[in-house]
C-alpha cells in the first residue's frame, strides 16, 4: 500500500517498525544472508523485500531469525504477497480472523 494511502496510524506503526536501528541492522544481515535470492523460493528476482517471518502486529520481534528476504512485485513469484494474504493482513486488516471451533473426536 503506497504511504499516501495509508491512514496516520498506520503511517505512525510503520514509522516505529520500520526505523527501528535494530531492524535497520538485521536486515541488512539478512540482505547478505540472502545472496540476491528469495529465501522462499530461492529464484533470483529483482526486488526482494526484508518480511517478518511473525509479524510484529503478533509479536514477532526484528531478530535475525524472524527475518528473510522474499520476492515481491511484477515480475516475481510474489512471495511476500501469497505470505500476506494468508495472515489476513496484520495489524492494516478490517477482517478479524477467527479460529475455527474444535470438532470432538469420537474415535481415535
Amino acid at each position: 500500500m503506497p504511504w499516501a494511502d495509508k491512514t496516520p496510524e498506520d503511517q505512525r506503526r510503520d514509522t516505529e517498525v520500520y526505523r527501528d536501528p535494530e531492524y535497520k541492522r538485521n536486515r541488512e544481515a539478512v540482505k547478505r544472508r540472502a545472496g540476491g535470492r528469495c529465501e522462499e523460493c530461492c529464484h533470483r528476482h529483482g526486488r526482494l523485500q526484508c518480511d517478518h517471518i511473525i509479524p510484529v502486529s503478533r509479536g514477532g520481534t526484528h531478530d535475525l531469525a524472524n527475518l528473510r528476504m522474499v520476492c515481491a512485485g511484477p515480475g516475481s513469484c510474489r512471495c511476500h504477497e501469497k505470505k500476506t494474504a494468508g495472515e489476513g493482513g496484520g495489524y492494516r486488516s478490517t477482517r478479524r480472523v477467527v479460529d475455527p471451533p474444535c470438532t470432538p473426536r469420537t474415535s481415535w
